[in-house]
């Protein structure tokens, strides 16, 4: 009963996790929830990966001092170029967010997929090594760096400048239309939040978002594991390593009331 209540442990280096953890809050409405966002590393996407292993390593001893039953790695940066190693790094299970290549293998009609994601993702060997072991070599794929669109929706831009966040989107997108691309995967959780925007924008092309699959992913491991949260409605505890106020002002605009708690060495 214990492991059952403990919460779930999300984190990313800001409002990525959010989109994963609304996928929670509506398919496990039951579970606790531990929501760190690791503003002061932001953005996860310009690390090298020394640096990142770091920040991971840090996150992970924060996240244990407080006994979560899985932890929750809600960024594809790290998710895709050391999970292994962040697993290593803690006995309490670790669920990343992989790139749904196969997915989008599978839908491309047009023999040719995208993928919009950070600029570390996008120059990867370990997305290189993917896409040649996930995508068939009659499948082309094209690859954008969104880092641009990613730190608007970090700054929380996106919620009230609609043309500045359309003109991103098209701006680092611009050269899409001249292709016969028919499915774009999102390879960063801050990128769900623009998703009704590529939508409108590229009506014909199947967007991909990987927060929905993760969220079925943790699902499944709690379900197997005998780990699900029986009764009552999940709580959530929010966590941020820096200047709260305007961290605390965006999620409220974004569903999430508070209050938010600043995490501190001493804690």
């Amino acid at each position: 009963m214990i492991t059952h209540n403990r919460s779930i442990a999300v984190f990313d280096s800001g409002l990525g996790s959010l989109s994963v953890i609304r996928g929670i809050r509506s398919e496990i409405s039951k579970e606790n929830i531990i929501y760190f966002a690791d503003k002061k590393n932001f953005p996860y996407g310009e690390k090298s990966i020394n640096e990142l292993e770091q920040i991971m390593a840090d996150t992970i001893k924060i996240l244990s001092t407080l006994s979560p039953k899985i932890i929750v790695v809600a960024s594809i940066t790290p998710s895709i170029q050391i999970l292994s190693k962040i697993r290593s790094m803690t006995p309490i299970p670790v669920v990343g967010v992989p790139i749904p290549l196969k997915e989008a293998s599978k839908l491309t009609k047009k023999k040719h997929i995208a993928i919009l994601g950070t600029a570390s993702t996008i120059k990867s060997r370990h997305l290189e090594e993917q896409i040649k072991s996930e995508v068939p070599q009659k499948i082309f794929v094209t690859k954008f760096d969104a880092s641009q669109i990613i730190d608007l929706v970090e700054k929380g831009i996106f919620l009230e400048n609609d043309e500045f966040t359309f003109n991103t989107i098209s701006k680092t997108l611009r050269n899409l239309e001249d292709t016969n691309v028919d499915v774009l995967v999102l390879s960063s959780t801050h990128l769900s939040f623009i998703r009704s925007h590529l939508i409108k924008m590229y009506p014909s092309i199947r967007i991909i978002d990987p927060a929905a699959n993760v969220v079925k992913e943790i699902k499944q491991f709690l379900k197997t594991n005998n780990m699900l949260r029986k009764n009552g409605l999940g709580r959530i505890r929010i966590i941020v390593n820096g200047d709260k106020t305007e961290f605390e002002s965006l999620i409220k605009t974004m569903g999430l009331p508070g209050p938010v708690e600043t995490f501190r060495t001493n804690q």
